[in-house]
């Protein structure tokens, strides 16, 4: 799907281009959040559309919206559909029920408060490292290469392992492939007989995900009382390696799959809006320690990822009806396809001023009204809620505050259009940017961090409204 991403600062985005998804309007529907929210005061509560020769149903009142996301009862998750065995092999994001809630509870302790204030410096540390291999003098496609620094923060620092340079750079340039392939896997399962796309190349990227996992199997570095992760995993599977091997395997997809799309758009919304390169450097500076950052020390960066997250984060879930079922007066029978279109709540005027605009204002501290981060959605809802939600939170701003002290991003070709993937978290498709070494700074230079953000930046907005 090609979808002008060029639009100035300031200015809706364009819409994308007709004829581009002929084959499923209700694709191309779904895709562009902005298109979307402007007809959902149009619509009722759960609008039928067409997909194919099947008929999906879309939820668009916000409370039903979380009811049918969270009732476990009457909808199937996409995660445990039997045509994603091969990817998810019943891993966590596999199971249903009893056995997904209890896979769940044995990997919360290693989330704690605790763990997850003292993984700012080991990801800032390991940011470095991973950025300090970008070469300089030539474009990057910052699809591949984020993918390969949101695995390598993953391994490194949650599941407290490390890859071989050679693993980490083939996962990056497979998961777009695997994510893909389970798009497409899932979205054709109810037709069977059409051929699903790059059937080989998902099975070459799989047996490289193995090899990951037997990597970070051996390589692992145990703490001392046994919390991590890994740790974790076997002492609630002992004598199966087996459970512990399709656990990882899920984490790594599940794991990067989010994180790695955030961060492209992250840098494509750095190209579009260069001062906050300086300004997020800024921030970082003025910590009491710049050499050991923490995401709770970096309002601005916290705030820049929630607003990539709003304007680009997955802009729907789907689920499948058990059985059939009532909702907003309409009946749906089983095993249709229900979506809940997120990212079109994420750009309804109702809940924010001038939502095309991307603002990062609008989710600082002092933002009035004050932000309710939880109307993004960013992780799902109810039972299926990413249980490693609160480690991303607490790594993302650090390694985008290390990328912008680090590096200056720019477009390789500017105002070219940018694409958005058909995968499971749409990333940015022909993005290339050069990363340049930053130049180095003097300690006690510059603005207070984000002070003249207002005056620079193209953009006016704030939020209005409450939660989704």
């Amino acid at each position: 799907m090609s979808v002008d991403r060029t639009a100035c600062p300031g200015q809706p985005f364009a819409q994308p281009g007709a004829g581009v998804l002929a084959h499923s309007r209700a694709l191309r529907f779904w895709l562009d959040p902005a298109n979307l929210a402007a007809r959902l005061e149009q619509a009722g509560p759960v609008v039928p559309t067409r997909t194919g020769p099947a008929t999906a149903f879309q939820v668009n009142d916000p409370a039903l919206l979380r009811k049918v996301g969270s009732d476990e009862d009457t909808f199937r998750f996409w995660g445990p559909d039997p045509s994603l065995r091969d990817f998810n092999e019943n891993g966590v994001v596999g199971l249903e029920g009893t056995a997904h809630r209890e896979r769940r509870a044995v990997m919360r302790p290693a989330f704690t408060a605790s763990r997850l204030t003292a993984l700012g410096p080991s990801v800032q540390a390991r940011t470095r490292q991973l950025l300090a291999d970008l070469p300089a003098d030539r474009p990057l496609d910052m699809r591949v290469e984020m993918s390969r620094l949101a695995c390598g923060l993953l391994v490194s620092c949650v599941l407290n392992s490390e890859l071989a340079p050679d693993t980490l750079s083939k996962i990056a340039a497979a998961r777009s492939t695997l994510s893909g392939g389970m798009f497409w896997r899932y979205a054709l399962a109810p037709w069977p007989w059409v051929p699903v796309p790059r059937r080989r190349a998902c099975r070459r990227a799989l047996a490289e995900l193995d090899e990951a996992v037997r990597q970070v199997q051996a390589h692992r570095r145990p703490d001392p009382d046994g919390g991590d992760l890994v740790s974790l995993l076997e002492a609630a599977a002992p004598g199966d390696p087996h459970v512990v091997q399709r656990d990882i395997r899920a984490l790594l997809i599940a794991g990067m799959e989010t994180s790695a799309s955030t961060l492209a758009w992250t840098c494509y919304e750095l190209g579009r809006n260069p001062h906050y390169q300086q300004a997020l450097q800024e921030e970082a500076d003025a910590t009491p320690d710049p050499s050991r950052l923490q995401a709770h020390q970096l309002p601005l960066a916290t705030a820049f990822v929630q607003e990539v997250t709003r304007l680009h984060g997955i802009p729907f879930l789907v689920r499948r009806t058990r059985h059939q079922t009532s909702q907003g007066g309409v009946q749906i029978p089983a095993g249709a396809v229900v979506t809940l279109p997120l990212g079109a709540l994420r750009r309804d005027r109702n809940r924010y001023r001038d939502p095309d605009v991307f603002d990062p204002r609008r989710w600082l501290p002092h933002a009035d009204p004050p932000p309710a981060p939880t109307a993004l959605l960013a992780y799902g809802l109810g039972p299926r809620y990413c249980p490693g939600a609160a480690a991303a939170d607490a790594m993302l701003p650090v390694a985008l505050a290390t990328l912008a002290g680090t590096r200056t991003l720019r477009p390789a070709r500017p105002g070219r259009k940018i694409g958005v993937s058909l995968e499971l978290t749409p990333t940015p498709k022909g993005l290339t940017m050069y990363a340049t070494p930053c130049e180095p700074r003097l300690a006690g230079t510059g603005p207070t961090p984000g002070a003249d953000i207002v005056s620079r930046s193209g953009a006016t907005s704030t939020e209005k409204g409450d939660d989704a």
